[in-house]
């Protein structure tokens, strides 16, 4: 198999398992190809920004935090008052 079709493979494989929703899979993926000595910098590339593409916006934590304690006063407040 030929340097530039290996590359391409272990983009394509990323790409396939975020299209097909397997998100465990596809960080699993990119950190070992992360880890790989051996791994091209295009591998390398591909394997970085399908990590950034499933890292969470700080706002939408602080968003998702924000509810989450709401949500809790709400129901303390009507359990209890």
């Amino acid at each position: 198999m030929s340097k530039a079709k290996k590359e391409r493979g272990a983009a394509a494989k990323l790409g396939e398992l975020l299209e097909a929703g397997d998100h465990r899979a596809a960080r699993a993926e990119a950190a070992r190809l992360l880890a790989d000595p051996a791994s091209a910098e295009a591998e390398r590339t591909a394997a970085a920004e399908a990590l950034a593409s499933l890292r969470p916006e700080p706002a939408a934590v602080w968003v998702g935090l924000a509810g989450v304690v709401a949500a809790a006063l709400l129901a303390a407040r009507v359990l209890l008052g």
